[in-house]
């Protein structure tokens, strides 16, 4: 299948694409008790929002890092929610691949799979989309290679994904100029 991008063709300087499997991430995490909220005597707890957060945004920066050969900064969270409650003592896989890449913009899935290893019992705990922004060196919006899609699965998510990066870029933040998440210019100043 074809390399997919943004249609900005006439500006992006010639890059060679990567695959979706190129930039994929697995990592994972025994939930600790110092990452648990507050919880009643007798209950085990269950893990911060925040310390998912924190592992799903550092996977996403490895993948748009691996993808692009750039410092990267997260511009936009999207779709999060919490399916299923992720407990003290549970392994958290985080697995982590681009779905859409535009001029400097990159689209990563994020799937979090909760293990209690004990009971041998996986559950799909969150997805969410994390738009990540590759940089030049004076920090400024750099251009990255192009996705290559393998099957009819990628290129449905890219869909997805292109159609997430427009809604962002234009209708979200249309009418406030200092709000610059998926932008690809920088704000004048």
């Amino acid at each position: 299948m074809p390399e997919m991008n943004s249609g900005q063709g006439s500006t992006r300087p010639q890059m060679e694409g990567r695959k979706v499997d190129h930039s994929a991430v697995t990592m994972s995490q025994l939930i600790l008790p110092h990452q648990a909220g507050p919880h009643r005597p007798g209950d085990i707890g269950y893990a911060h929002g925040g310390e998912i957060m924190k592992l799903m945004d550092t996977a996403a920066g490895v993948t748009a890092v691996r993808h692009s050969h750039r410092t990267v900064v997260t511009a936009r969270v999207e779709d999060m929610n919490f399916f299923h409650p992720i407990r003290v003592g549970n392994l958290v896989t985080v697995k982590t691949f681009c779905t859409f890449v535009g001029r400097s913009t990159m689209a990563v899935r994020v799937d979090v799979i909760a293990e209690d290893v004990v009971r041998e019992k996986e559950t799909h705990a969150l997805t969410a989309y994390f738009m990540m922004v590759a940089l030049d060196d004076k920090g400024k919006p750099a251009p990255v290679p192009p996705l290559i899609v393998s099957s009819e699965k990628e290129r449905g998510l890219w869909e997805d994904g292109q159609k997430r990066y427009r809604a962002c870029k234009g209708e979200l933040m249309a009418g406030d100029e200092d709000l610059r998440a998926c932008r690809e210019e920088q704000p004048s100043r």
